[in-house]
């Protein structure tokens, strides 16, 4: 018997994500019918999920039996899981890690990272007709302070006129950095203060575009959201469809692999980060030689009614 070890979180905040995804998976091997592989599920939720997640990686490194990981679902997570997994030639598919200093020898991403989200809402700007943003971020050096630099990057690549500049900490300096601009772009995370630096951002100029990007992609700053505010607002994600498709696709991988490899680690692993022009549920892709997926980000969600929606306008 081989062993998919699947590391998720099954409970706490991303709970829900990690069981669309278990599910997808589930779905995945069943449709396989492969009666020799057997798909492990381990809680990668903990006081230190970190931690759990590293464990997760020892365990599954341990078994001679298994042959890939599908997992983790947070990038820190997965920075700890990687180093494990590469000693012991163990594949590991991530679904949802976006953080552009992952790497490992082993590992294998399937979701577009954080510049190739920064080139997305770029592409995204400049085709609605955005000439001047000012970027702002947060304070999270893991999180808004890179991806705020990145998409103030990729922004004056795309022909714009950007400034960037971190969150304001009162509201008396927001109107003379805003002068000006048709675009302000938040790259950090929902917190207890997001909502109202919308609506003084709307306040000031009510054609302002209102872009986010994916940290703000939470049902509690959506539904704080003023309609005239949420009608100007555009989030931004790597994710281009529901958890469960990648879920589905990092398992429908894992068993193609391990078809391909005869059940050898190593052999396993190379058809895995070998994989080119391969059709799926996320559209088509390739693994560049990095384990990186070489799809677009081009997820983009409105809010409507305080939730958060898939906005299809083009």
């Amino acid at each position: 018997m081989l062993r998919i070890y699947a590391s998720l979180p099954l409970r706490g905040p991303t709970g829900w994500a990690g069981r669309d995804i278990l599910r997808g998976a589930e779905l995945a091997v069943d449709r396989a019918g492969h009666a020799d592989v057997e798909l492990v599920t381990l809680d990668s939720l903990g006081a230190d999920r970190d931690g759990r997640a590293a464990a997760n990686a020892r365990r599954a490194a341990e078994d001679a039996a298994a042959v890939a990981y599908l997992g983790d679902f947070h990038s820190s997570q997965v920075m700890r899981s990687a180093p494990v997994l590469g000693a012991a030639a163990l594949l590991a598919v991530t679904p949802s890690a976006t953080y552009s200093g992952l790497g490992g020898p082993t590992l294998v991403r399937l979701m577009p990272d954080d510049g190739a989200l920064a080139r997305g809402i770029a592409e995204w700007a400049r085709g609605t007709g955005i000439r001047r943003a000012l970027v702002v971020h947060d304070h999270d050096d893991g999180y808004g302070v890179p991806v705020g630099m990145m998409c103030a990057q990729a922004l004056q690549a795309a022909g714009l006129d950007v400034r960037s500049r971190p969150v304001w900490d009162h509201e008396d300096g927001i109107a003379a950095d805003v002068s000006g601009m048709e675009a302000v772009l938040y790259a950090g995370v929902a917190g207890t203060g997001a909502a109202g630096l919308w609506h003084a951002l709307h306040r000031l100029d009510g054609a302002l575009w209102l872009l986010g990007t994916d940290g703000l992609a939470v049902d509690r700053f959506a539904q704080a959201l003023a309609a005239g505010a949420a009608a100007r607002t555009r989030l931004f994600t790597a994710q281009r469809g529901p958890w469960g498709f990648y879920g589905y696709e990092a398992a429908a991988l894992i068993l193609d692999s391990v078809a391909a490899g005869g059940g050898d680690r190593l052999a396993v692993m190379e058809a895995a980060r070998g994989t080119r022009d391969r059709d799926s549920a996320l559209g088509r892709y390739s693994i560049d030689e990095d384990g990186l997926t070489t799809a677009s980000a081009d997820g983009r969600l409105a809010v409507v009614d305080g939730e958060v929606v898939w906005d299809r306008a083009r």
